[in-house]
């Protein structure tokens, strides 16, 4: 495991030992890295995050802080994703003392190059398209296709703005 110890000691944080960290990886306070998780270079993990199981998170790849990541996950290279964000992954989430579980994990798919803005909720099964733009506080329900931009409650896909790349419409 190689990994920067950013901006406190490592007890301030939960790592599992099994997590493989790429060249160059940041983890901020308080963050957790469950089981199996693999990292590429120079991704940073903000403060209070939560990455889940077996997920894998591509390189140059920002996590801001408060961010919550299911188990299985999948995440592209030079993606950022903003603060407060919530991935789900179970479409009627229950808990039951008398039977089994009726757990059916969707863990997200997010392709390379995606921006998703602080206090997005991404539904469970959703897979954001390579170079998609999400809304700040948008509730994402399904996939949102490739170099698109989607806001709102419903997210609904809207037209980029003819400024630069950079600027929400």
């Amino acid at each position: 495991m190689t990994f920067e110890i950013a901006g406190a000691m490592p007890a301030n944080r939960v790592i599992d030992e099994t997590a493989h960290f790429g060249f160059g990886c940041a983890v901020w306070h308080f963050a957790v890295v469950l089981r199996d998780v693999v990292v590429g270079n120079y991704v940073s993990i903000g403060a209070h995050a939560e990455i889940g199981h077996r997920s894998v998170i591509g390189d140059r790849t920002r996590i801001s802080n408060g961010v919550f990541l299911p188990s299985d996950s999948q995440i592209g290279c030079n993606v950022f994703i903003g603060p407060g964000v919530t991935f789900t992954d179970d479409r009627h989430p229950v808990v039951s003392l008398a039977a089994p579980s009726q757990y059916h994990a969707e863990p997200p798919i997010v392709e390379d190059f995606a921006s998703i803005g602080a206090g997005a909720v991404i539904l469970p099964g959703v897979r954001i398209g390579a170079r998609a733009r999400i809304g700040a506080g948008a509730v994402v329900t399904k996939d949102v296709p490739a170099e698109t931009h989607v806001r709102g409650e419903p997210a609904r896909m809207r037209a980029l703005s003819t400024q630069s790349a950079r600027t929400w419409a």
